[in-house]
């Protein structure tokens, strides 16, 4: 993995992340972070490294990552999953553009985890924050159930999320394990003019239906008009 798009659930968590790939190598895990306590022009700078493909890894959180325009991106990973469901489609619609692959992961913890929610009684909004009572006693953090939003994503897409197992394979039947992700699909043009041939007989019965529908609406509106 030589190119991704890390999202992280908070501006902190960015920022953890990010000294943590230099403190245990800033060449191999080369990244900028994207997000709202830095910089107009450091965010600039950080979005075209990432782009010019001088870095590896863009570390960023949904609201710093809304209107991005990255094409060809191999990889996404959630660090976290996202607190919108609907969040979570923007996200992995970062991967996979212009009928190129790409592999959305998604690190999901089986139990809840304690995590930070600074709301308007956080004095210093998460500087240096230290409170670990829960919001409803107007402390800073919150109980996270991953495994309950993983089901809530599920049904919201209507499809289920495949998971790896404890050796982390990922699932790649469908290419038959030939998968170079960033890269065109190769057989998409003929399988487009399959899908349009098995369509063909099925649109030429909805045109007669279509026809036959107008003509018996002309009729009874045509009779309808005799008996006035």
């Amino acid at each position: 993995m030589d190119r991704a798009i890390i999202f992280c659930r908070t501006k902190l968590d960015c920022d953890n992340l990010e000294r943590y790939f230099i403190a245990i190598d800033r060449r191999k895990y080369s990244c900028v972070c994207l997000h709202g306590d830095r910089k107009p022009n450091e965010r600039k700078a950080n979005l075209e490294k990432f782009k010019a493909k001088q870095v590896k890894f863009l570390v960023c959180t949904d609201v710093a990552a809304r209107g991005i325009d990255i094409t060809g991106l191999p990889f996404m990973i959630n660090m976290t999953l996202p607190d919108d469901k609907a969040n979570y489609v923007h996200r992995i619609g970062r991967v996979g553009r212009a009928e190129r692959m790409g592999l959305a992961i998604s690190l999901v913890s089986t139990v809840p985890e304690k995590v930070w929610y600074h709301g308007e009684w956080c004095g210093s909004r998460g500087r240096n924050c230290s409170n670990t009572n829960l919001t409803d006693v107007k402390g800073c953090c919150i109980w996270f159930d991953e495994k309950r939003m993983l089901g809530e994503i599920e049904e919201h897409l209507n499809v289920t999320i495949q998971q790896v197992d404890d050796k982390l394979n990922i699932p790649a039947d469908e290419f038959d394990g030939k998968v170079t992700y960033g890269q065109k699909r190769s057989n998409l043009g003929s399988s487009y003019e399959n899908h349009v041939t098995q369509m063909e007989p099925s649109v030429t019965k909805l045109a007669k239906l279509e026809s036959q529908a107008q003509l018996i609406y002309l009729k009874h509106h045509q009779s309808a008009g005799r008996i006035k």
